[in-house]
């Protein structure tokens, strides 16, 4: 995992949970985006490229 896109994943996930109080929506709202931004962003190391345990980040095999 890269270190500097476990941190964007973090800053992202927190704007989305400012931005979102900030408008107006309840707390319970915004704590579970940014928990869902979290899950999607970490375990693909940050980059939302495939998953931890597969997943090559939408590439196709080449066909043959």
């Amino acid at each position: 995992m890269n270190i500097v896109g476990i941190l964007i994943t973090l800053v992202v996930a927190a704007v989305a949970y400012l931005l979102l109080v900030a408008l107006g929506l309840p707390t319970i709202v915004g704590i579970i985006a940014a928990v869902l931004i979290l899950i999607a962003g970490i375990s693909s190391g940050g980059f939302g490229l495939g998953g931890r345990f597969g997943g090559g980040g939408g590439r196709a095999a080449p066909r043959r």
